[in-house]
């Protein structure tokens, strides 16, 4: 399969999944839902996976990326009183991974691999991926931390959600996630 053959293909799936803004939900009940989970205490776990699409910009072929990740982490909420100013401003509770545990695989990161005398180019190569982290806030902010890069940061600020898919953008890139809940007991 070639490398368009698949970018259309995962177009087509996400466009699926992200439907109609009129179905689209606010994301508060699955946000709830996972700090519900991961309060619960140890060994209460979720696992993250998902996909983003960067539109061709310039001379930079489209991009598709394949995320995965770990909510682990609880950090209450605190409050923040500006001394200058007497405002007082909440910061959000939020769920984290550990810095550098989740992975970012891309599909123009690619190696050739040799089976029985046969070269075959396989892209989102293994051996070329990008350590990330993961941060969900109790407003429904998802920040993904780019490890690799400097900490920087991709942030879907108002993302919407359908069941158990979040998505939304960050700049002209696309990203979808899903969660799932698991007990290492």
């Amino acid at each position: 399969m070639t490398a368009s053959r698949f970018l259309a293909g995962l177009l087509f799936s996400l466009t699926l999944l992200v439907g109609a803004e009129a179905s689209a939900q606010s994301c508060t009940t699955l946000v709830n839902s996972q700090f519900s989970w991961v309060q619960r205490g140890g060994g209460y776990y979720i696992n993250v996976t998902g996909v983003s699409l960067k539109p061709t910009t310039g001379s930079v072929g489209p991009v598709a990326s394949s995320i995965s990740a770990s909510l682990s982490g609880y950090v209450a909420q605190s409050w923040y009183l500006n001394p200058v100013t007497g405002v007082l401003t909440r910061v959000p509770a939020r769920l984290t991974s550990p810095a550098n545990s989740g992975r970012q695989t891309f599909n123009d990161r690619g190696y050739y691999s040799v089976q029985g005398g046969v070269s075959r180019w396989q892209n989102y190569s293994a051996f070329a991926q990008d350590n990330v982290q993961l941060e969900l806030d109790d407003t429904g902010k998802l920040t993904l931390i780019l490890n690799t890069w400097g900490n920087g940061q991709v942030i879907l600020t108002s993302p919407t959600c359908t069941g158990n898919v979040m998505s939304g953008f960050s700049g002209t890139a696309l990203h979808a996630f899903t969660f799932e809940q698991f007990y290492l007991g």
